[in-house]
């Protein structure tokens, strides 16, 4: 694909994939693909002038992003004390990882009010997103990671000798129930794992609101974002305490289009999602 010298390929290598996409100076997404980490070597990724990626797969990774863009100005990620009018409270700002910094300001440029801000894919991350009361900019706050879904049916399946080996093979993202009252040990450990994501999600959302005297929004983005999302509302999660749940594609890819716009303001056109 032949792109033009305002286009922006931004890229997310997260645990187990990795993402990209094409923006046009207005932030429209173009182009969208992924792809496993093994596949990554013989994937042909969109050359463009501006290359803007979060990296959390490690060195290997970097190095093959490197040889797959080897005509482009690339810009690696690293969480700051503050951008794109988000300020970060991390006890050491620089070691938050770049995919929930990206995560963290595109939600504040969807809804500039609190949100509690969920990342579900292989981990599960759960941040807070609040609001300065002097300067109506971004906070955050902080937040908790715990192992994603399949994950968490994984580590029981190989810790535990009387369980079964395949239990993260025995759902799909597209499961639609988690019956609490489980009567088989597959369903239960289903159930367990996906009620604790729930929990951690209701929890902060009531830490959230209690810190903020406002009702928070959550953005869940990832790959069991629509289980998730479902289960929240099945449950009734959401209402007391939130204001709203809403699925955001590709959340750390418009956060990255917005940093590379924070770094190079001269191409600066839209910050619209």
């Amino acid at each position: 694909m032949n792109t033009a010298n305002n286009t922006i390929l931004a890229i997310d290598a997260g645990n187990t994939r990795v993402k990209w996409g094409v923006f046009n100076a207005a932030g429209g997404l173009m182009e969208y693909s992924a792809c496993l980490h093994s596949e990554l070597i013989n994937t042909i990724l969109p050359q463009t002038s501006r290359v803007i990626i979060s990296n959390v797969a490690g060195k290997s990774i970097e190095d093959t992003l490197k040889k797959a863009l080897p005509n482009s100005t690339i810009h690696w990620v690293s969480a700051g004390l503050e951008a794109c009018g988000v300020e970060n409270r991390y006890e050491t700002p620089a070691k938050l990882g770049t995919d929930r910094w990206a995560a963290v300001i595109a939600a504040w440029h969807i809804k500039h009010a609190p949100c509690v801000v969920v990342s579900a894919g292989t981990a599960v991350t759960v941040d807070a997103l609040s609001v300065h009361e002097e300067n109506n900019a971004g906070i955050f706050l902080g937040g908790m990671i715990l192992p994603g879904l399949n994950l968490m049916q994984q580590s029981l399946g190989i810790a535990t000798a009387q369980l079964p080996e395949k239990t993260a093979d025995s759902h799909t993202t597209n499961q639609q129930e988690a019956n609490t009252f489980a009567t088989n040990t597959v369903d239960a450990i289903y159930a367990g794992a996906l009620h604790a994501i729930l929990g951690a999600i209701n929890l902060m959302a009531e830490e959230l609101h209690r810190h903020s005297n406002v009702s928070p929004h959550i953005v869940i983005s990832g790959g069991n974002a629509a289980i998730i999302h479902q289960q929240l509302t099945q449950h009734h999660l959401i209402g007391d305490v939130t204001n709203s749940a809403i699925i955001v594609d590709n959340l750390v890819l418009h956060g990255l289009y917005l940093l590379d716009n924070f770094m190079h303001p001269q191409f600066k056109q839209s910050e619209a999602l």
